[in-house]
């Protein structure tokens, strides 16, 4: 079977490092570039996080600098006090990355850039935007005849019940509804790595302290401490250490980790505590066809042997 080829849209955090290291290494998969967005943290940082990843990972791919803001002007402040951020300051919990990098971006035009990516393709390219649609909002508006080349957005964002920035929205989807909307009403296939079954990819105290133990390689210690950080945040709300960006990539190459069933989804855009929900027709009252296959749980053990893989190198 032919690699599946990927663009990773990320906000480099923690889980989004692990996402980068698995499409990587995983060699069902080709990734042909990485795109920086707000999100997790500013722009400054989500980025200097994607380049260093590149660096330890000594990966051959163009690293483009996305969107810094949502399409439209957030309607909530970004929290500066450390108690929530999840990520730590600088995105990477416990890890502390280089004043410094060689690496520089190669594009700062994210339009250009996937559409470039798209074009060269001899065949159809998985999309995984695992932080705020604004990105892939502005492709699919700019270059809507390039929708026939995405093969599936594989997203990590919403939740067909419940949130974890309000008590109906996930924080990916808030971040930028009006992209949500957008990118779901633009007709490429969607697969939603939402809340639901991403906090099935948990890791606990015992597998992170395992990985630590087995991986002392700078780029496995450099991820522990970044989960151990985050791990201790989690904490605090309740949570396990959910690696949740990197479902949106394992399901790609093992469609076995995720189960899905498809729906109509909708983004509300109205203000108040449900803006940016993912609003699922679960008894098809609209009457309009399913858009999304939405994630309603995961396989728990074969995500931590995918983790424990992407640790180990190319697999």
């Amino acid at each position: 079977m032919k690699p599946i080829p990927v663009i990773l849209d990320v906000d480099t955090g923690v889980d989004d490092a692990v996402a980068i290291t698995l499409a990587a290494r995983c060699r069902s998969i080709k990734l042909l570039g990485l795109v920086a967005s707000f999100g997790n943290r500013p722009l400054h940082y989500t980025l200097r996080n994607t380049l260093w990843l590149k660096e330890l990972l000594a990966l051959e791919v163009p690293v483009c600098k996305g969107a810094a803001s949502p399409l439209c002007q957030p309607d909530h402040p970004e929290p500066e006090d450390s108690e929530h951020i999840f990520h730590g300051k600088e995105g990477m919990g416990n890890a502390v990355p280089p004043p410094s990098l060689a690496t520089a971006p190669d594009s700062d035009d994210p339009v250009a850039f996937l559409a470039d990516l798209l074009e060269k393709s001899e065949e159809p390219v998985a999309l995984v935007p695992v932080g705020p649609l604004t990105n892939l909002a502005r492709l699919v508006t700019a270059r809507p005849d390039l929708i026939p080349k995405i093969r599936v957005i594989s997203l990590m964002g919403g939740a067909a019940k419940g949130g974890n920035v309000t008590p109906y929205s996930e924080v990916n989807i808030y971040n930028d509804p009006e992209a949500a909307a957008t990118v779901f009403a633009c007709g490429a296939p969607i697969i939603m790595c939402g809340l639901d079954c991403t906090r099935d990819c948990y890791l606990t105290d015992g597998e992170r302290a395992q990985l630590r133990q087995t991986h002392r390689d700078p780029l496995s210690q450099i991820l522990c401490d970044g989960l151990e950080g985050y791990a201790a945040s989690n904490a605090r709300f309740g949570e396990n250490c959910v690696v949740h960006d990197a479902l949106a990539v394992g399901c790609l190459a093992y469609p076995e980790l995720l189960h899905t069933s498809p729906y109509y989804v909708d983004i509300c855009l109205t203000p108040g505590e449900h803006r940016g929900q993912t609003v699922v027709d679960w008894e098809g009252a609209t009457g309009r066809a399913a858009n999304v296959q939405v994630g309603l749980r995961a396989d728990r053990d074969l995500f931590v042997w995918l983790v424990q893989k992407s640790f180990e190198g190319a697999f």
